[in-house]
């Protein structure tokens, strides 16, 4: 009879750590490297910008701050633009802290336009000089649908 006790418990165990290993919680996880990476492979030039000034934390996530060109772009160009990577630690964290950018920047005018690009845990945000013309739009958003879900 306590051979039986003990091959329940085993079961019991091996159960819950299968059920904790598909939990969403446990979910794969993108990092700066893996969103880097594809969006080098779409020719984009990113250089590391560092914090400048009082970055905007949102859901107490400071954002990495890179600089974007295209390979092609001049080297002499006197307009930069930013991406900021915010790496949160799930996909409801991401939509929190993307609620919370748009509360943020509702009413403020800025000499750059921000477009939203979420994808599971990561929210980038693009600074383009043009509105209507975003530059690196489309290589941002091809780079993304190449990251695994």
């Amino acid at each position: 009879m306590n051979i039986t006790k003990t091959k329940l418990l085993l079961f019991m165990v091996m159960c819950f750590v299968a059920l904790v290993g598909c939990s969403k919680e446990n979910e794969n996880k993108l990092n700066l490297d893996d969103v880097l990476t594809a969006l080098k492979s779409q020719n984009l030039k990113l250089e590391p910008f560092g914090i400048t000034g009082y970055p905007m934390k949102l859901n107490d996530v400071i954002p990495e701050a890179y600089s974007v060109k295209t390979s092609g772009a001049e080297e002499d160009s006197n307009t930069e633009e930013f991406i900021h990577f915010y790496i949160f630690n799930s996909e409801k964290d991401r939509l929190k802290g993307a609620k919370e950018f748009n509360k943020i920047t509702e009413n403020t005018n800025s000499t750059s336009s921000p477009f939203l690009y979420e994808k599971e845990n990561i929210l980038l945000i693009y600074w383009s000089n043009s509105k209507d013309h975003p530059l690196m739009g489309e290589a941002i958003e091809t780079a993304l649908e190449q990251l695994n879900s």
